[in-house]
Order: structure tokens, then sequence, then C-alpha cells
């Protein structure tokens, strides 16, 4: 079931769960333009109010920056202690920037927003993540192999979790281990995933598809098995989520296989393990149990390509879907119709008919 939209191009992520009320970040995205070609980039942010029946989500702030963006990510960094109420939202921008912004400053209408920055990467910066145990903890990915891991109390000095991996390639999309803290795994478009062990700075394993088709776009751990990870490949020609068990990491664990064209995100859900989304050149977004590889739900969406798929930390039942077609739109996985959406389909027959009624009943036509 729909329950929200936004009208942006743009990335997307939620606040932390810990935060309250719900927020969701958009960044105008390095990756597309609009319909009006404008060149302009804000941060913006958007509360969740599940008891207001519109539609629309309502804007609580925004900030206009010269840097337009390819990954977001918000940490509860800052919010134990109060000195930043609202967390960290860590950005990923187009020209090797990480900067790190105080939501709270720019929901305040402040100025002073960016915490810190630093353009230390090569190439875009695609790759973020917030580790679970050490908040404080970021790790990044740009271009040739570059993989960095930031302290947000001495930001200026980033470590490396090893020697750089050969060849070298993009890193398209990292996650931290769910289970154990100081494991990370990165992967590249080429279907490549490297797992680092931090405590011995070292990659520890290479984990790669034989068929050499695999073009990565996700990369997600399981939540209570640590030695379990999914890979999604944006190739038409595969299709497919692999599962991966590094303890025999010789061919996938299983195969999830439903999308007709190469698939752009995928999500896991940190709250249910049975639950993974995945949203695909085919124009659909699909809700998988990951451990018996059957797709358990369809989520009715439009005609265009989702490109980014997230749950709601806070609230499990709640996700949210970029798409090209510049809206972002929030569902709920347990069902229903919202009466907004019905009203608003109802108006449309309406309006088409002229505002007659033609089946003369009186009331408002039904979706």
């Amino acid at each position: 079931m729909k329950l929200k939209e936004i009208s942006r191009t743009a990335i997307q992520s939620w606040s932390p769960a810990q935060h309250h009320p719900i927020y969701l970040a958009t960044g105008t995205s390095a990756q597309q333009l609009d319909a009006s070609f404008s060149t302009n980039a804000s941060l913006e942010f958007f509360e969740l109010d599940l008891s207001e029946p519109s539609l629309d989500m309502k804007s609580c702030g925004s900030f206009s920056s010269p840097h337009r963006y390819h990954k977001l990510v918000w940490g509860p960094f800052g919010m134990d202690d109060q000195g930043h109420p609202s967390g960290v939202l860590i950005a990923g921008g187009e020209s090797g920037n990480v900067i790190l912004y105080d939501p709270a400053k720019i929901m305040s209408g402040q100025s002073d927003v960016i915490i810190a920055e630093s353009d230390r990467h090569t190439g875009p910066v695609r790759a973020l993540d917030v580790n679970p145990f050490q908040t404080n903890l970021v790790a990044s990915g740009g271009n040739e192999s570059e993989i960095y891991i930031w302290d947000m109390n001495s930001f200026g000095s980033p470590m490396t979790p090893g020697p750089k991996t050969q060849p070298q390639e993009d890193i398209s999309c990292m996650s931290w281990n769910r289970q154990v803290q100081h494991i990370l795994a990165s992967a590249s478009p080429s279907g490549r995933a490297s797992v680092w062990d931090l405590r011995k700075n070292d990659l520890i394993i290479k984990v790669s598809d034989h068929s050499n088709r695999m073009h990565c776009s996700g990369l997600a751990w399981n939540p209570e098995v640590a030695t379990q990870l999914v890979l999604s490949s944006e190739d038409d020609r595969m299709p497919v989520i692999q599962m991966w068990d590094l303890r025999f990491a010789t061919s996938p664990l299983k195969i999830l296989e439903h999308h007709t064209r190469g698939i752009l995100a995928i999500a896991w859900s940190l709250a249910d393990p049975e639950l993974l989304l995945s949203c695909g050149k085919d124009s659909r977004i699909l809700c998988w149990n990951p451990n018996t590889a059957e797709v358990l739900y369809e989520l009715p969406t439009s005609s265009q390509w989702c490109f980014d798929i997230q749950w709601c930390p806070r609230n499990p039942a709640v996700l949210s879907a970029a798409g090209f077609d510049g809206h972002i739109d929030i569902y709920s996985i347990m069902g229903g119709s919202s009466q907004a959406q019905n009203q608003r389909r109802a108006d449309q027959i309406s309006n088409s008919f002229g505002n007659m009624d033609p089946f003369g009943t009186g009331q408002t036509l039904p979706p």
C-alpha cells in the first residue's frame, strides 16, 4: 500500500531508528537531471506523519548545496551526548567528497550545517555505510579501489582496510557486517566482492561468480547469519540475486530469480531477516524471503524504474523507493489501500467524465 510520495529527483536516507519523529532525507541525485534540466542541488528533510491522510509529506527544512550526491547515509553519531541531537547525515559527492551534515541545524534553518568534509577520494563516492556497533566509523568507496574508514571524532585522517585490490576498479557498494563489528564488505561493478578484516588490516576473502556476468549493483549482509551476504546483478542477461556463505564460497548458496531485467538496488530488513527488497529495470519491486528464494509480495508501482530502495529503521513495515520518474514513494508492506489514493483515482475518473456520475450511484466513483 502506498502511503506517501515526494516529487523529487533525489537519493534518500531514513533517520536512525533512535530518532523520533521519522524523517526522510533527500539529496539531489548526481545520476540524473529532472525535467527542467536544472543544475541546482539541495538537501531536504521530510517528516513521515502517518496520522495525516494526505499523500504529501511535509518539508521540514532544506539546504542549497553546490554538490550533487551519489549516496546518503544517516547515522546516530552524536545523539547520545546531544552533540548532534538528530545524528549526522553523511553524503558522497560526485567529485570525491565526503561531507558530514548536521540535520538538526538544517531543519532549524541555521547556516553552519557542515560538520566536516574531505575530498580525498578519486572520482565520485558511490558507496557509504555507518558501522552499526561503532557509529562514529563510516566506510566510503570511490574509484580505483579506494576505500577509506573515517572516524567522525577525528575526520581529517582516514584509515584504509588494507592494500588496494588488483586490478583496480570502482567501488559500487559497501556494507558493514551486522554481527561482527570489524568485518566490512565491498563490491565492484565487475561482480567481485571483497571482505575485509579491520583487525588484520587485510583482505580475507574474495567472492566472485564464475560466469563473469554479474554486474554488481547491491550488497547486503544477512542480519542474523554473520557469514552470509547477498549480491545483486544489474546485467539484463543475468538479473539475479546471489546468496553467498563465506564458509563455502566456491559458488552461491542460493540464486533468487524472478526479475526479467537487471536489478538496481536491494535492501535486507534488519527487523525481519526473512524480508529482502529488490527493484529492477523491469519496473518491479519484489519482496523476497531470501532463505527460501521465494517472492512473497510484489509492490504495485508505476511504469518507471526504481534505482534506490530502503527500509525505514524505526518503522519496519515502511519502505521507500526512489524512481527515475522524479518521485520517491513511501509504501507499507501491510497491504490495504489508502483513502487518499482512492479519492484521487475517483477524482481523476470523474474529471474524465466531465464530473458526471455515469453509473447513477450518486456516490464517489470507486477506484
